[in-house]
């Protein structure tokens, strides 16, 4: 121990003895903290400046005058009136060409262009012709070589900011755009107006209320199509026919509903799915009947309760064929002009009747044969052979509606399913807003007749969404006829733009709460650049100061051992690094001023990380000397990009995630965002505790591993050395 502290104290001596190794000695505590506290300042809030870019905008419109009411408007214009009292960004007015050819300059760094038909396009809304208005936006991501991948994040962030500016500036322009054309009709008494609107609403009226009776009549073959199946495939697993294959199309029902028009065709999937397998559970009925006659000698009353039992299933499907002919039947009538679905829903009905009138045959013989085994008497052969005969006219039957459905109908349906999206009327955006429920509904069911249900209830829910939708049109276009004036729309626009525009912008707003809330980037990257900076001071010291002990300084010892140097030198070296981690600290805390929670134990997290570098480098550095100090360079840059100091490390490349855990970095910055935004649990002392076990494997390399490589080590530097040059 006295040979360590006269180590220790003879490398003081030197210091204080010697003013340029106490300049150096200055320079190498001052120098890291500067490269902390540059990088920290630097990226204080760098979205905290919007106002200082630059975005070009440029109006080009044209404007509009009516030809009904005297209106004349230049949305365009307004847009850059409004615009010129907002102070978000650096907002430069120009031309469009100087605005495309600014942005691929690098002078903009976006440009906004409003087209000459702007106007006329947002006026196109009084029109049975809507046009939605286009804005031209241009954005520049070449800042430089490396900017799409550095800056992505926050360029996402300012191209947020500024949709959202722009979308609330237009909207509220185009508000009071619309209510100075319902005054100027007010004030003007425009009956012309009046009854063009009136029309136009009756028209949508129409139009919702036709889409309801279609949805209506798809949510009843949805309901008889899936009692279908379900009766059938609880039979089929009741009696175990087909138990691997013949259930497999009422466990994938009601599977990818994600739109209306996908529930609406799903709807005729469905019809496909329960008529195919009536087939399949004919054959059971079959096989159940058969199995219930051959046991009656033992036990008649069984056999008649399960001949019932059958009878019941049976009358089950007559009751879904029954329903699904009434449904066919239903939307013939509603679409009459169809003529090709008409005569094809004809067809598959007389069809249906048929089908009907042999399962009910079915279901009497059966029940004439459960009420005589009691008193039957001989082979049951002949009344089995009966209604096999009778089971198989009836799978004809079944088969061939199941055949002129799949040819001749359900094409049809499909056609009238999609017509409800793929329609030019003013109802599609209604559908746009009903495909956003059904895709909810997909979400939480988990098994097939969940979904089925789900999709009815989904059509069901739209086509009250649609009457009531009709309803109010109508009511509206009465008043707007009955009135010959405005008042009715008036009536829609009593709120001022400002608070609509608001609304329309941003209709939901999201409740933000914070846990552990950081005031700004610079504290949340101190963490990271602090610890680099604790890092490069204990590698600039490794590079600097000699971590060997002469030979001089070694004949003055007694009878020194190799470890005694050792931690001799090592002292000097973590006093060093203890100092440089405290300034970098206390400048953080005290000179930027960074948020911190727990300062003291900021200040402690940045010595006890000084202390494991720096026996981790000066392991390194004695044990293979220049070779160390390149190894401790390459673990920097290392760390650099693998610790998640900048982004997460999900988001790095595989062989980073896989080191992350391994490297230094990330437990000393852990534990400084702790200090930073507050403990949770014990997981400070369990990433301090984690830091410390570096100490094993660089004491192990210091004192024992090196022994074995020093003469190697020895032999490379004067090889070195022989060079002239290193």
């Amino acid at each position: 121990m006295k040979n360590i502290l006269r180590v220790f104290k003879n490398d003081l001596n030197k210091i204080h003895n010697n003013v340029i190794a106490m300049i150096v000695i200055m320079g190498i505590l001052v120098i890291p903290t500067l490269y902390a506290w540059f990088n920290i300042a630097a990226s204080w809030d760098p979205y905290g400046s919007t106002d200082g870019l630059k975005i070009a905008v440029a109006s080009e419109d044209a404007g509009y005058t009516s030809e009904l009411i005297n209106v004349d408007l230049n949305l365009g214009d307004d847009v850059i009136k409004a615009l010129k009292e907002n102070d978000n960004f650096n907002w430069v007015f120009t031309d469009a060409d100087d605005a495309a050819d600014g942005v691929k300059s690098g002078k903009y760094y976006a440009s906004l262009v409003i087209p000459e038909d702007f106007t006329k396009d947002m006026m196109s809304v009084f029109t049975s012709d809507v046009t939605h208005p286009q804005i031209i936006y241009y954005i520049n991501e070449k800042e430089n070589a490396i900017a799409p991948k550095v800056t992505e994040k926050g360029a996402s962030a300012v191209q947020q900011q500024v949709n959202d500016t722009f979308i609330e500036t237009v909207s509220k322009t185009a508000l009071e755009a619309i209510q100075l054309v319902s005054n100027a009709a007010d004030d003007e008494d425009d009956q012309e107006l009046a009854d063009k609107l009136s029309k136009t609403l009756n028209q949508v009226a129409f139009d919702l209320s036709s889409a309801a009776n279609t949805v209506q009549s798809f949510a009843n073959l949805t309901k008889s199509g899936a009692l279908m199946l379900d009766s059938t495939t609880e039979f089929l697993k009741q009696s175990g026919s087909g138990a691997a294959n013949s259930v497999e199309a009422f466990d994938k029902a009601g599977e990818g509903i994600d739109s209306l028009n996908s529930a609406l065709t799903g709807t005729t999937k469905t019809i496909s799915d329960a008529l195919a397998q009536n087939k399949e559970f004919y054959t059971a009925v079959s096989d159940a009947v058969g199995k219930a006659l051959d046991s009656y000698n033992t036990d008649a009353e069984a056999s008649a309760d399960a001949l019932y039992a059958v009878s019941d299933r049976i009358q089950d499907v007559i009751d879904r064929y029954t329903e699904i002919e009434n449904s066919l039947t239903d939307i013939g009538n509603d679409f009459d002009s169809l003529k090709i679905l008409n005569t094809a829903i004809r067809d598959i009905n007389g069809l249906i009747d048929t089908a009907i009138a042999r399962q009910t045959a079915i279901r009497d013989k059966i029940n004439e044969a459960a009420g005589s085994l009691t008193t039957l008497t001989g082979d049951a052969s002949d009344l089995k052979k009966e209604i096999n005969d009778l089971i198989a006219q009836t799978t004809d039957s079944v088969e061939e509606v199941k055949t002129s459905y799949e040819e001749n109908v359900k094409s049809g349906l499909n056609d009238l399913a999609g017509s409800l999206s793929s329609t030019d009327s003013s109802i599609t955006s209604m559908f746009t807003a009903l495909n956003d429920s059904v895709q909810d509904i997909a979400g939480v069911t988990d098994n097939a007749s969940g979904d089925l249900s789900d999709v009815q209830k989904t059509l069901e829910d739209s086509v009250n969404l649609l009457k009531d939708a009709s309803d109010k049109l109508t009511t509206a276009s009465r008043k707007v006829s009955d009135s010959g004036s405005m008042d009715a729309l008036t009536d829609l626009l009593e709120e001022s733009p400002e608070s609509m525009a608001s609304f329309i912008a941003s209709p939901v707003k999201l409740h933000e709460n914070q846990i552990y809330p950081i005031e700004n980037y610079g504290s949340a990257m101190a963490p990271f650049y602090s610890t680099l900076a604790i890092w490069v001071g204990a590698v600039v010291m490794a590079a600097m100061l000699k971590v060997t002990v002469s030979e001089n300084a070694k004949k003055r010892l007694k009878n020194p051992k190799e470890h005694q140097l050792y931690f001799g030198r090592m002292i000097l070296l973590v006093c060093l690094g203890i100092l440089q981690s405290a300034l970098i600290c206390l400048g953080d805390l005290y000179f930027l001023g960074i948020q911190c929670e727990h300062p003291l134990m900021f200040i402690i997290t940045g010595c006890f990380s000084s202390l494991i570098y720096v026996n981790i480098i000066y392991a390194l550095t004695v044990s293979f000397g220049d070779i160390g100090k390149a190894v401790a360079v390459v673990l920097m840059v290392m760390q650099v990009a693998g610790s998640g100091g900048t982004f997460p490390i999900e988001c790095a490349p595989k062989f980073f995630q896989v080191v992350y855990p391994l490297l230094p970095f990330v437990h000393s910055m852990n534990a400084m965002r702790e200090c930073i935004a507050g403990f949770y649990s014990n997981y400070y002392m369990v990433e301090m505790a984690k830091m410390a076990l570096y100490l094993i494997p660089s004491l192990l390399l210091g004192l024992l591993l090196r022994k074995p490589i020093i003469r190697l080590n020895e032999a490379f530097i004067e090889k070195l050395e022989s060079t002239k040059l290193m």
